[in-house]
């Protein structure tokens, strides 16, 4: 399997990501009549979902670093898959709530971990660019959801428009079974010659495997040494902190959240 394959397959979180922050906007009006909802439960329904974001997010880096990257993301594509069949069943709002819980603790997950897997299977030389694909999914995901809640706005088919977001989920599922765990993650556990093969099947270059694998395990132990909060103190860190920082809170606060 070609690296740009396994990188789509695993950039299916952010498209799910994407398509489930984006369907409650075209399903909300739907959803405020069949359910009878109130200003203050229109803002729950809509909110849950960041809510769950926000658990899904914390929990996601001990969670991957203790069970391994791909065994997450296979357990973040069935959030995303029963997430969206509930959601979509609902005939009573608390299990609607429920559902869109369970979706964004997926979204949560998935925007921490979809990147991380990217970036640590991709080779050096491809690594930025591969990264920023996942950009590139949540952003077709948001527009997959306005163009399907527009096709399915006539009918008031709020169901299928949630309920649509168990389709990547399932492909994610199906999709990630085959490919290997991040090499990186591998390593770090002194899973060593797991590391090397797994580096092998994505260079298909022994040679640049083995040379990638001691620069990896040189990192691991540069990081192991450093790995205190003293250390986010010290001067040279502050402006990658900074850039860092800045950069999160741009892409926040420049009002696309609102329209979205």
């Amino acid at each position: 399997m070609s690296y740009t394959m396994i990188a789509f397959i695993a950039a299916l979180g952010g498209l799910l990501f994407g398509y489930d922050t984006g369907v409650i906007s075209g399903a909300l009006p739907f959803l405020k009549n069949a359910f009878a909802l109130t200003p203050l439960m229109q803002g729950v329904v809509t909110s849950v979902a960041l809510a769950g974001a926000a658990l899904g997010a914390m929990v996601a880096g001990p969670l991957a670093d203790k069970f391994g990257r791909k065994v997450v993301i296979l357990v973040v594509a069935v959030i995303f898959f029963a997430g969206a069949i509930i959601s979509a069943l609902a005939t009573i709002l608390s299990v609607l709530v429920i559902g869109r819980f369970m979706v964004g603790v997926g979204i949560g997950v998935a925007s921490m971990l979809t990147p991380l897997y990217l970036a640590e299977t991709a080779p050096p030389a491809r690594r930025g660019a591969l990264v920023s694909l996942n950009q590139l999914m949540i952003t077709t995901g948001i527009l997959v959801s306005y163009i399907v809640g527009y096709l399915l706005s006539q009918g008031e088919g709020w169901r299928w428009m949630l309920g649509l977001g168990a389709l990547p989920g399932l492909v994610l599922f199906v999709g990630m079974l085959p490919l290997p765990e991040s090499p990186r993650w591998l390593a770090g556990l002194g899973r060593t010659e797991e590391a090397r093969e797994t580096l092998y099947i994505l260079r298909r270059d022994h040679q640049a495997a083995d040379e990638e694998l001691s620069q990896l395990r040189s990192d691991l132990q540069r990081e192991a040494r450093s790995k205190r909060l003293a250390d986010l103190k010290t001067s040279q860190l502050d402006r990658p902190m900074i850039i860092g920082v800045g950069l999160a809170i741009f892409q926040q606060v420049t009002g696309i959240n609102t329209v979205i």
